[in-house]
């Protein structure tokens, strides 16, 4: 961007530059994502406490991505913020936003670590005696009949005005088992709102169970990302302009799993890895005239990146400021003990372990030889990294379960945070601590403040695959500017030349998304060191999103797994023969076990959240069902609050209830994770029925699905006309209702 270009014209950028979106089962209510920066999701700063994260059914809200449009000025020689508009107000007649959210997963290469940072994908090491493959689905052949029927991509999506209705990103094929990649709507004042899916991932017929935590054929999955772009309408002169904003002024929206852990910072945040792009890559225009980046911390890269030397790797005189740069870094490392057990990790970021760090003590000259001792604990980015003793204590983008430590095994933080902690080991940083200041959050809604508040609550490594993006993310060639995501264009323009389009962060993503979810939990890393007198240690993924202990309430001093309640369910379960058969020793029964909970039962899981000094697991947890949950059951028995059971007579039609027998059997067929028809004995199905009330039992069809959703332990199973099935006060009988104690069922599985 330079001055000439925008001196006779009004210029106008979309913000934030990149926003995050979060998937949820709530199918209407939402929150939207952080906006300012050191804000968590979902905290009400008026009250200074979280706000719910599940609706009254305890199924989770998703977090919608919101958008706005900020214009600039020229001013002393710079183009600067000057004001947020919207339709209305300052001559803007009105904003017509457009977002193209895509899913390309099942049409991607497959996911194997590094394979492919060079723009040349070769797919997993082979199982004796068979092909190397580098494609998911590889079975299906040809870039148009992949497209046709491995590819979402529900098309460009419009929508303009004050609080419109859902504008839907639904799936119109038929053959692929997803139902929509989101929606967009619009708030109050007119600015965007963007919704992810409903979390949802399925199979087709001739898919098998989930056994590879990033890989598996004929699955599919509601994540999604795109670019987001509007047209402004302004007067001037009298006239009617309209303009464009889209690649260098548009924005980009990435759509992920829940933030599980919203009080816990990332050590290497999504911000931490662009900005190290940023800094570090000189073909990523940033002109000296962006005065947004004279602004706020974003004044900081600007002078970074003049003074980074990429041959040392390091800064040659840059200071940085300990309150805004030294200080996030060393609380979010710290932060990580709410989310993992200390007790199961004597090496768990031990070089701090706590309350003895006194920041006012390194963060001032006095603090030298603890600023020193700190800093020869991390992990030089530039080295083999294979330590595993240094920190971060976490498993890195090169990980191997196979293979024992080796260059990219364990993570690290980016080159920029490693050389702004190297000058502050070394005294060359600016003293300005203040707590107060350091914890505050400014309630103004900036520019600059809405580019860094999304992307610092997402995940920036290690990328094995990652969270909401992988390590495509860290390409210079995909930058307008810092931050800001072209919208056309090829990365890797000298190998693969991907094209920049919808769906292509999240296309390098777990498929589906739960599986990495369960198995990027904490690992034990058994290697013997004479420190720890051959205990070895646990080491990290994700634990700020993706928690692995938790306080189950406040006050409490004993940790425990988050997904207890999960993992009490697929210990049963792994001993039952159908997973047994199949199991392998690379896929052990409890692994297929828990693919099936975490895909199924993630709404059930809890949130970490933080009063004060305390975090907690929030007491939303959704709780799971007595014994083996319904979710992927395939014969059930259906249990009324009168303790009779849901029941097919021998008769040409019906249904009643009863005592058990043959009728109370019922065989399940899942039209999608919550969606389900119950066969009977005699072969017809549960329907209903084409009246103001009632059930009866026929064909399969529309009136043959049930929504299912959990309550209380129980479940209602929701018809297509939006009544429950019903046990009245009576002898005997089923029908439908509104909701009540009626609608809730008890199931045993058989």
């Amino acid at each position: 961007m330079n001055t000439k270009e925008h001196a006779m014209t009004r210029f106008f950028r979309i913000h934030p530059a990149v926003g995050v979106a979060r998937v949820g089962n709530s199918p209407e209510e939402f929150f939207v994502g952080p906006e300012r920066p050191g804000e968590p999701a979902n905290f009400d700063l008026a009250q200074k406490k979280f706000r719910p994260f599940k609706d009254s059914q305890g199924r989770i809200k998703r977090q919608a991505a919101r958008f706005r449009v900020f214009e600039y000025e020229l001013k002393g020689g710079s183009i600067v913020p000057l004001r947020e508009v919207t339709a209305g107000g300052n001559g803007v007649v009105g904003i017509k936003w457009k977002v193209h959210l895509a899913n390309r997963k099942a049409a991607f290469f497959t996911f194997d670590g590094q394979d492919g940072v060079d723009g040349i994908w070769k797919g997993p090491e082979p199982e004796a005696g068979k092909p190397r493959v580098n494609l998911r689905n590889a079975h299906v052949r040809g870039a148009a009949e992949r497209e046709r029927l491995l590819v979402i991509d529900p098309g460009l999506k419009s929508i303009s005005g004050r609080s419109q209705a859902p504008v839907a990103f639904t799936n119109t094929k038929s053959h692929i088992p997803i139902a929509t990649l989101g929606e967009l709507r619009t708030d109050e004042n007119g600015h965007l709102l963007v919704l992810g899916g409903l979390g949802q991932s399925n199979k087709l017929p001739q898919g098998k169970l989930i056994d590879n935590y990033v890989n598996n054929d004929h699955w599919f999955d509601d994540m999604s990302d795109g670019p987001v772009s509007a047209e402004v309408t302004y007067t001037e002169g009298g006239k009617a302009q309209t303009v464009t904003l889209e690649g260098s002024t548009g924005a980009w929206v990435l759509v992920g799993p829940p933030d599980f852990a919203p009080s816990v910072g990332n050590v290497v945040r999504l911000l931490d890895t662009m900005w190290d792009v940023a800094v570090r890559s000189p073909s990523v225009e940033l002109f000296d005239t962006d005065g947004l980046f004279d602004q706020g911390l974003l004044a900081r890269l600007k002078k970074q990146r003049k003074d980074w030397n990429e041959q040392t790797q390091s800064f040659q005189t840059y200071r940085p400021s300990f309150r805004q740069e030294i200080f996030p870094i060393l609380e979010r490392a710290l932060g990580h003990r709410h989310v993992h057990n200390p007790e199961a990790s004597k090496a768990y970021h031990g070089t701090f372990a706590g309350a003895e760090v006194d920041m006012g003590t390194v963060a001032s000259s006095k603090g030298k030889r603890l600023r020193k001792t700190i800093f020869n604990y991390m992990r030089d980015p530039s080295n083999d990294n294979s330590e595993p003793l240094l920190m971060p204590k976490g498993l890195g983008d090169n990980y191997s379960d196979t293979e024992g430590p080796r260059p990219g095994y364990f993570t690290t933080l980016t080159r920029v945070q490693y050389a702004l902690l190297k000058r502050w080991s070394e005294g060359e940083f600016e003293e300005d601590w203040n707590e107060a200041a350091a914890r505050a959050i400014d309630p103004a809604i900036t520019a600059e403040g809405l580019d860094r508040a999304s992307l610092e609550n997402s995940v920036g490594g290690p990328f094995f695959p990652g969270i909401d993006c992988s390590w495509m993310v860290r390409q210079p060639e995909l930058y307008a500017s810092p931050f800001r995501i072209k919208h056309t264009g090829v990365a890797f323009p000298n190998t693969a030349k991907l094209p920049i389009g919808p769906g292509f962060f999240s296309q390098q993503m777990a498929l589906p998304w739960q599986a990495d979810f369960y198995q990027c939990k904490k690992q034990f890393f058994p290697q013997p060191h004479v420190q720890y007198q051959g205990e070895g240690m646990y080491h990290m993924w994700w634990s700020a999103h993706r928690p692995d202990d938790v306080y189950e309430k406040k006050g409490d001093f004993q940790m425990v797994p988050w997904t207890r309640k999960l993992e009490a369910v697929a210990a049963v379960e792994a001993q039952k023969p159908e997973f047994t058969n199949i199991a392998t020793e690379d896929v052990p029964a409890i692994d297929l076990t828990m693919y099936i909970q975490m895909q199924q039962n993630w709404p059930q899981l809890g949130f970490v959240i933080n009063e004060g000094d305390s975090h907690f697991e929030t007491q939303e947890r959704s709780a799971a069902p007595t014994g083996t949950p319904l979710y992927g059951a395939t014969r059930i028995k259906l249990k009324s609050w009168k303790t009779d059971y849901l029941h097919r007579p021998d008769a040409a039609q019906g249904v009643t209830t009863w005592g058990e027998g043959i009728g109370s059997e019922w065989n399940v067929e899942w039209v999608s994770n919550n969606k389900l028809k119950l066969k009977s004995w005699k072969g017809d199905y549960l329907l209903r029925a084409d009246t103001p009330q009632g059930v009866t039992t026929g064909g399969p069809g529309v009136s043959a699905e049930w929504l299912i959703e959990a309550a209380n332990g129980k479940f209602m199973l929701k018809s297509s006309k939006g009544d429950c099935l019903h046990r009245p006060d009576s002898a005997q009988g089923v029908t439908t209702w509104g909701e009540g104690i009626g609608n809730l069922w008890q199931v045993e599985v058989l």
